[in-house]
Protein backbone atom coordinates (compact mmCIF):
# COMPACT_ATOMS: atom_id res chain seq x y z
CA UNK A 1 0.00 0.00 0.00
CA UNK A 2 0.92 3.49 -1.09
CA UNK A 3 2.81 5.65 1.64
CA UNK A 4 1.14 8.92 0.20
CA UNK A 5 2.31 11.32 3.12
CA UNK A 6 5.45 9.43 2.92
CA UNK A 7 6.06 10.42 -1.19
CA UNK A 8 5.23 13.69 -0.76
CA UNK A 9 7.94 14.42 2.08
CA UNK A 10 10.30 13.20 0.19
CA UNK A 11 9.03 14.84 -3.62
CA UNK A 12 9.08 18.17 -1.28
CA UNK A 13 12.94 17.70 -0.45
CA UNK A 14 12.41 15.45 2.98
CA UNK A 15 15.76 13.32 4.35
CA UNK A 16 14.95 9.88 5.07
CA UNK A 17 17.61 8.13 8.24
CA UNK A 18 16.85 3.97 7.91
CA UNK A 19 18.53 1.21 8.80
CA UNK A 20 20.62 -0.31 6.32
CA UNK A 21 22.90 -3.79 6.28
CA UNK A 22 25.97 -2.14 8.36
CA UNK A 23 24.51 1.29 10.02
CA UNK A 24 21.87 3.63 9.01
CA UNK A 25 21.57 5.77 5.67
CA UNK A 26 20.71 8.87 4.47
CA UNK A 27 18.49 9.27 1.77
CA UNK A 28 16.22 10.94 -0.26
CA UNK A 29 14.22 11.16 -3.79
CA UNK A 30 17.55 11.06 -6.33
CA UNK A 31 15.47 13.48 -8.53
CA UNK A 32 15.44 16.39 -5.86
CA UNK A 33 18.41 18.40 -6.31
CA UNK A 34 17.49 20.22 -3.41
CA UNK A 35 17.24 17.26 -1.15
CA UNK A 36 21.00 16.14 -2.47
CA UNK A 37 21.80 19.41 -1.52
CA UNK A 38 20.84 18.88 1.95
CA UNK A 39 22.43 15.60 2.31
CA UNK A 40 25.90 17.09 1.59
CA UNK A 41 25.14 20.12 3.88
CA UNK A 42 24.02 17.81 6.47
CA UNK A 43 27.00 15.41 6.05
CA UNK A 44 30.05 18.26 4.98
CA UNK A 45 30.23 15.36 2.40
CA UNK A 46 32.45 16.00 -0.74
CA UNK A 47 30.12 17.00 -4.06
CA UNK A 48 32.00 14.99 -6.08
CA UNK A 49 31.23 11.36 -4.68
CA UNK A 50 27.98 9.86 -6.49
CA UNK A 51 25.29 8.31 -4.17
CA UNK A 52 24.17 4.67 -4.26
CA UNK A 53 20.63 4.29 -5.31
CA UNK A 54 18.77 2.02 -3.29
CA UNK A 55 15.20 0.00 -4.72
CA UNK A 56 13.37 -3.00 -3.55
CA UNK A 57 12.72 -4.04 -7.33
CA UNK A 58 15.06 -3.98 -10.04
CA UNK A 59 12.83 -1.94 -12.38
CA UNK A 60 13.39 1.35 -9.95
CA UNK A 61 16.47 1.58 -11.70
CA UNK A 62 15.46 1.77 -15.08
CA UNK A 63 15.58 5.29 -15.63
CA UNK A 64 18.75 5.60 -13.79
CA UNK A 65 20.89 2.92 -15.75
CA UNK A 66 21.44 2.51 -19.84
CA UNK A 67 19.86 -0.84 -21.17
CA UNK A 68 20.87 -3.69 -19.25
CA UNK A 69 20.00 -6.97 -20.55
CA UNK A 70 17.40 -10.09 -19.07
CA UNK A 71 21.25 -11.95 -18.98
CA UNK A 72 22.94 -8.75 -17.31
CA UNK A 73 20.22 -9.18 -14.92
CA UNK A 74 19.98 -12.18 -13.69
CA UNK A 75 24.14 -11.78 -12.99
CA UNK A 76 23.20 -8.21 -10.68
CA UNK A 77 20.54 -10.80 -8.96
CA UNK A 78 23.32 -13.20 -7.83
CA UNK A 79 24.50 -10.65 -5.18
CA UNK A 80 21.12 -9.69 -4.38
CA UNK A 81 19.21 -9.00 -2.40
CA UNK A 82 22.22 -8.06 0.11
CA UNK A 83 25.06 -5.63 0.62
CA UNK A 84 26.63 -5.89 -2.38
CA UNK A 85 26.78 -2.56 -4.68
CA UNK A 86 26.85 -2.48 -8.27
CA UNK A 87 28.27 0.25 -10.81
CA UNK A 88 26.49 0.08 -13.98
CA UNK A 89 26.99 2.82 -16.93
CA UNK A 90 24.02 5.60 -16.21
CA UNK A 91 21.40 6.41 -18.41
CA UNK A 92 21.41 10.11 -20.14
CA UNK A 93 18.59 10.51 -17.73
CA UNK A 94 20.47 10.04 -15.02
CA UNK A 95 21.14 13.42 -13.01
CA UNK A 96 24.89 14.15 -13.12
CA UNK A 97 24.95 14.73 -8.92
CA UNK A 98 23.66 11.02 -8.51
CA UNK A 99 27.01 9.48 -10.28
CA UNK A 100 29.73 11.79 -8.93
CA UNK A 101 33.02 11.59 -11.78
CA UNK A 102 32.64 8.33 -13.10
CA UNK A 103 29.68 8.11 -15.36
CA UNK A 104 28.21 5.31 -13.62
CA UNK A 105 25.45 4.72 -11.27
CA UNK A 106 25.50 2.87 -7.78
CA UNK A 107 22.63 0.45 -7.23
CA UNK A 108 21.15 -1.80 -4.51
CA UNK A 109 18.69 -4.15 -3.76
CA UNK A 110 18.88 -4.40 0.12
CA UNK A 111 17.98 -7.12 2.48
CA UNK A 112 16.47 -5.29 5.24
CA UNK A 113 13.16 -5.81 6.20
CA UNK A 114 12.30 -2.07 7.53
CA UNK A 115 14.07 -0.56 4.11
CA UNK A 116 12.21 -2.83 1.72
CA UNK A 117 8.96 -1.97 3.46
CA UNK A 118 9.71 1.46 3.30
CA UNK A 119 10.87 1.26 -0.54
CA UNK A 120 7.70 -1.00 -1.40
CA UNK A 121 5.27 1.85 0.12
CA UNK A 122 6.92 4.42 -1.87
CA UNK A 123 7.67 2.48 -4.96
CA UNK A 124 10.69 4.60 -6.14
CA UNK A 125 14.36 4.06 -5.02
CA UNK A 126 16.29 6.92 -2.79
CA UNK A 127 19.68 7.51 -2.19
CA UNK A 128 21.78 6.02 0.55
CA UNK A 129 24.87 7.10 2.02
CA UNK A 130 25.61 6.45 5.23
CA UNK A 131 24.07 8.40 8.30
CA UNK A 132 27.43 10.47 9.71
CA UNK A 133 29.39 13.61 9.13
CA UNK A 134 32.08 12.66 6.64
CA UNK A 135 35.11 11.15 7.75
CA UNK A 136 33.09 9.98 11.55
CA UNK A 137 32.24 7.04 12.64
CA UNK A 138 28.70 5.57 11.02
CA UNK A 139 25.99 6.13 13.42
CA UNK A 140 24.44 1.91 13.98
CA UNK A 141 20.88 3.13 15.95
CA UNK A 142 17.68 5.62 15.31
CA UNK A 143 18.76 7.79 18.51
CA UNK A 144 22.09 8.27 17.15
CA UNK A 145 20.25 9.63 14.39
CA UNK A 146 18.00 12.09 16.10
CA UNK A 147 20.91 13.01 17.77
CA UNK A 148 23.16 13.95 15.32
CA UNK A 149 20.50 15.37 12.76
CA UNK A 150 17.93 16.65 14.74
CA UNK A 151 14.72 17.49 13.07
CA UNK A 152 16.24 17.56 9.59
CA UNK A 153 15.32 13.88 9.16
CA UNK A 154 12.70 11.79 9.47
CA UNK A 155 13.78 8.38 11.24
CA UNK A 156 12.66 5.10 10.10
CA UNK A 157 12.47 2.85 12.87
CA UNK A 158 14.45 -0.53 12.64
CA UNK A 159 17.23 -2.55 13.41
CA UNK A 160 20.92 -2.35 10.84
CA UNK A 161 21.77 -5.62 9.37
CA UNK A 162 24.79 -7.77 11.10
CA UNK A 163 27.58 -6.48 8.46
CA UNK A 164 30.21 -4.92 10.13
CA UNK A 165 31.60 -2.87 6.81
CA UNK A 166 29.96 -0.71 4.65
CA UNK A 167 28.79 -2.64 1.73
CA UNK A 168 30.95 -4.00 -1.09
CA UNK A 169 30.83 -1.79 -4.47
CA UNK A 170 31.71 -3.72 -7.77
CA UNK A 171 31.85 -2.20 -11.25
CA UNK A 172 29.30 -4.69 -13.06
CA UNK A 173 31.05 -4.40 -16.54
CA UNK A 174 34.94 -4.84 -15.15
CA UNK A 175 34.18 -6.86 -12.41
CA UNK A 176 36.82 -4.76 -10.44
CA UNK A 177 36.19 -4.14 -6.61
CA UNK A 178 35.95 -0.49 -5.49
CA UNK A 179 35.08 -1.13 -2.38
CA UNK A 180 35.77 -4.23 -0.53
Amino acid sequence: MANHRLIRYLKNGGILAYPTESCFGLGCDPKNKRAIEKILLLKKRARSKGFILIGSKLNHFDIYTKNITETQKKDLMTKWPGPHTWTVPASDYCPAWLKGKTGNIAIRLPKVNSTLNLLNSINFPITSTSANLSHKQSIKTSRGCKNLFKKNVRVIEGNVGNEKKPTAIQDFLSKKIIRK
